[in-house]
């Protein structure tokens, strides 16, 4: 019984107690999922740390695996050859290389700013400084024989630079330059010259340097022709293009600006080139050539413009001014032994011959156009008039000129006929522009031109002639009749003795012009009146009424 009791009080003991431990456990996981809430940032946070930790020691990993294998290249480098490439003795080799060149930093900077600071010397017209920085590219293409590429290039920027500096140069003879700034520029061209002479190789040096010196004095000539053809004032002149007057008058102003033009900058070239190039003996027979030919060629040039020029002038008061500049312009070069006045009277003679004959031609043209017009309307009073003629010869009678020693004046007769007196007005015209400039060339030119125009005339005077007798012509037939005869025998009477007679005395033939003139004037003196006979008888009365009277 004891027993039983003993196992019963121990039976509810144990289970005392394991509630008591269950009420123990309960509260304890309550009090860990307490703690466990209250920290959990701590968890996750220890979490996010063994992820990182297992991350860095598996790169860690890597890096030694990596470190193995460096370890073994290197402990393969260290068992190759000294003199292989990839040894540790050629890479130390590398290393201290770089190591110097760093050392020498601004050095190669300077060296690399070599091409571009010639290229601002060049800008700024400091030659003497872009020669220096070339003849330096040269001594560093000596120094650095191994081929450095660096160097290499910046060698070859300075060549280019070196080009740039020559055509700069070249560009520089092309405009207005006085005599020390040209001296200054062929001197530095002849360094340039030398400082290229230094890289030739070549053993005949002397012959390489006379052909340099060839080519400069062309490239000279080249340029400088260049400033001769620049034009010295602004083109043409606005609001001169209606006003043909004005127009010819600025042509002609043109014309003798371009020829003061050509003769001030060409005298200024050779003697340029005689006092820069000249000086050498060797080379004097050359350049005495080369001289030559340019000016030759200079001349022909001119000559060429001039004639188009010429074309433009309309006066001869024009081309008087013209050709005395043309004159003085080949005396000036004639000191230089190029005088091409042996070349100018075809020029001007053309020109002077077609201005003289250009008014006869249109005196003719308008001769015939009235005519014509007269025979269409049918009215002939155009062609006469009804002033009074004076007398026409002069004190002296059989003399050449007027009383006052002049020349003659137009017949006073030509005035009842209109259309002859504006021709002969037209001739004399033509005569007037002589005055002005009158050249020996064009004597027989113009005689001939004269005897052709006369020809002309007097085809038109005939054709007119038979067109008014043809029967049926309207109007006032028989006044355009009898004018179409009159008109032909006073042109052949009349008109061209008279033109005869003034042309030769506009060339100076005074005999010649004195020959037409008589001519004309036996044609215009009045017959003499024959005296009637008177008897004898009828005298004798006469003279003895006359002797009382006087008694």
């Amino acid at each position: 019984m004891t027993e039983i009791l003993s196992s019963s009080s121990f039976a509810g003991v144990d289970g005392d107690e394991r509630v008591v431990a269950k009420a123990a456990l309960d509260a304890a996981e309550e009090q860990l999922r307490s703690l466990c809430a209250s920290h959990a940032g701590t968890f996750v946070s220890v979490e996010r740390r063994g992820a990182a930790l297992e991350a860095s020691l598996k790169e860690l990993l890597a890096t030694v695996v990596r470190a193995e294998e460096q370890v073994v290249i290197a402990k393969h480098a260290l068992e190759q050859d000294e003199d292989s490439e990839t040894s540790l003795a050629a890479l130390s080799e590398k290393h201290r290389v770089r190591r110097r060149t760093l050392l020498q930093h601004s050095s190669l900077l300077e060296l690399l700013e070599l091409p571009s600071l010639m290229d601002a010397c060049v800008r700024s017209n400091l030659y003497e400084e872009a020669l220096n920085i070339a003849a330096f590219a040269n001594t560093l293409e000596r120094r650095h024989t191994e081929k450095n590429e660096v160097v290499l290039k910046v060698i070859a920027q300075v060549r280019s630079r070196q080009s740039d500096l020559r055509r700069h140069l070249l560009h520089c003879l092309k405009n207005q330059v006085t005599m020390p700034e040209c001296l200054e520029i062929i001197t530095a061209l002849r360094r340039l010259n030398s400082i290229d002479l230094e890289r030739q190789s070549e053993t005949n040096l002397e012959r390489v340097h006379s052909a340099m010196e060839l080519t400069l004095q062309i490239d000279f000539l080249e340029a400088r022709d260049a400033w001769l053809h620049q034009a010295s004032t602004p083109g043409t002149l606005p609001g001169l293009g209606g006003i043909s007057s004005n127009v010819n008058l600025h042509a002609s102003e043109q014309l003798l600006d371009t020829i003061e033009r050509y003769r001030t900058r060409m005298f200024e070239i050779a003697t340029q080139f005689n006092a820069i190039f000249r000086a050498q003996t060797n080379a004097q027979k050359i350049s005495v050539s080369l001289l030559s030919m340019w000016t030759s060629r200079r001349v022909q040039s001119f000559l060429t413009m001039l004639k188009g020029e010429l074309r433009h002038m309309e006066d001869s008061a024009s081309l008087r001014d013209a050709l005395d500049a043309c004159v003085f312009f080949s005396a000036s070069m004639g000191r230089l032994g190029a005088d091409f006045t042996s070349l100018l009277p075809p020029l001007f003679e053309e020109k002077m011959h077609h201005l003289v004959v250009h008014y006869w031609k249109e005196g003719a043209n308008q001769l015939n156009e009235t005519l014509r017009i007269c025979r269409e309307a049918g009215v002939a009073s155009p062609l006469s008039s009804s002033a009074a003629v004076p007398p026409t010869l002069t004190s002296q009678g059989s003399d050449v000129g007027d009383g006052d020693g002049g020349p003659m004046p137009p017949p006073r007769q030509l005035m009842t006929m209109p259309p002859l007196g504006r021709l002969v007005n037209a001739f004399l015209t033509g005569l007037n522009e002589l005055r002005r400039c009158l050249l020996p060339g064009i004597f027989n030119q113009l005689r001939a031109s004269l005897e052709e125009i006369i020809a002309e005339i007097e085809v038109i005077l005939q054709s007119n002639e038979r067109t008014v007798m043809t029967p049926g012509l309207r109007g006032e037939a028989a006044e355009l009749r009898a004018k179409a005869k009159e008109m032909r025998e006073a042109m052949t009477n009349i008109v061209v003795p008279y033109v005869r007679g003034a042309l030769e005395l506009s060339l100076g033939n005074e005999a010649g012009a004195r020959a037409h003139h008589q001519t004309l004037m036996d044609f215009l003196k009045p017959p003499l009146e024959v005296p009637e006979e008177v008897p004898v008888e009828e005298e004798k009365e006469e003279e003895k009424v006359e002797e009382p009277q006087q008694a």
